[in-house]
């Protein structure tokens, strides 16, 4: 009886698989014997809300000599043309708080501050291109 059966039901499921297949019941995006329905029309509703606009494009970063940074000055070494700044947190750069040692263009630079004095300066290639008195 079972050797009867196994066919028969084999049969009735490729028939079956081939008839869903050609009704559209996967997303092929096919119509297949529906007639289009479920199918919006164009310039139609369907009642969910309109796809958000794209937010806007990132603003362009700032040229980096154009960014300034606050901190305090911690050593001069005019010879070697370096002053340490322990400097704040800058959302520009992405720099968290810290310290570092920085190279200046000239020595000239370093003569209009002090140590312990807070200052603003501006980097052009990893060197501070000028630097004031906050």
């Amino acid at each position: 009886m079972f050797r009867r059966l196994v066919p028969i039901l084999l049969l009735f499921l490729a028939v079956g698989t081939a008839a869903h297949a050609q009704y559209g019941g996967g997303s092929g995006g096919g119509r297949g014997g529906r007639g289009g329905q479920g199918q919006q029309p164009s310039g139609s509703s369907s009642g969910t809300p309109a796809a958000t606009p794209a937010p806007p494009p990132p603003k362009a970063p700032k040229p980096m000599n154009e960014i300034q940074i606050v901190g305090v000055v911690q050593a001069i070494d005019p010879d070697a043309k370096r002053v340490t700044i322990t400097y704040d947190a800058n959302d520009e750069l992405n720099w968290p708080r810290g310290t570092t040692q920085f190279g200046v263009y000239t020595a000239d630079v370093l003569k209009t501050v002090k140590v312990g004095e807070r200052v603003r300066f501006t980097l052009d290639s990893d060197q501070i291109s000028d630097i004031a008195a906050y």
